[in-house]
């Protein structure tokens, strides 16, 4: 049940051209139609330097503005160790994402398995305050809010951005029903 937190989430993926901003952008459209966007920041961003200030990726735009739901400006950032204190979850596409913030955070986050994140997620939502009083965002991957609990792949093709879309969707679906 939703309380009256301000939950922050962002989503990562390599380079922020495509998973993630999809991500984000389909997480937002369901909590504006829902009316509790104002509960949420929501954002993207990149664990690799190779696409940084690049736009969304024209396959993954088209996809959304298919869908109906709006793009707005996107430009690919990288994910900053500074950042750990501005979300309370760190929704990464794969395993390798998520090792790869380990790299760029440290000892700053918090791992959850795939079996306890829709329990943590459902009782606690926002970032507890560890021992030593410091907020920690948990890191998780999306799909580890559905039973899949699998790795999301770098689309390719026009095909690929479709079933990214579903997939997406489907875990964004999944994440909400815990609200």
């Amino acid at each position: 049940m939703l309380n009256n937190s301000h939950i922050k989430i962002l989503f990562v993926c390599q380079n922020n051209t495509s998973l993630s901003p999809m991500a984000a952008q389909i997480f937002i459209n369901m909590l504006r139609k829902l009316k509790i966007l104002d509960r949420f920041t929501i954002d993207s961003a990149a664990t690799s330097i190779t696409e940084e200030g690049q736009s969304m990726n024209i396959l993954a735009k088209e996809k959304l503005e298919y869908e109906g739901i709006e793009v707005g400006t996107h430009t690919s950032v990288q994910l900053k160790k500074e950042q750990y204190k501005d979300f309370d979850w760190i929704i990464c596409m794969s395993e390798e994402n998520m090792r790869k913030c380990y790299h760029i955070l440290g000892n700053c986050a918090v791992y959850v398995t795939p079996a306890d994140v829709r329990s943590v997620f459902s009782r606690d939502p926002v970032s507890p305050i560890s021992l030593n009083g410091m907020v920690k965002p948990r890191v998780c991957r999306l799909l580890d809010f559905t039973d899949e609990h699998s790795n999301m792949k770098t689309p390719l093709t026009k095909y690929d951005y479709y079933r990214a879309f579903q997939k997406i969707t489907y875990a964004c679906k999944a994440l909400i029903k815990l609200l």
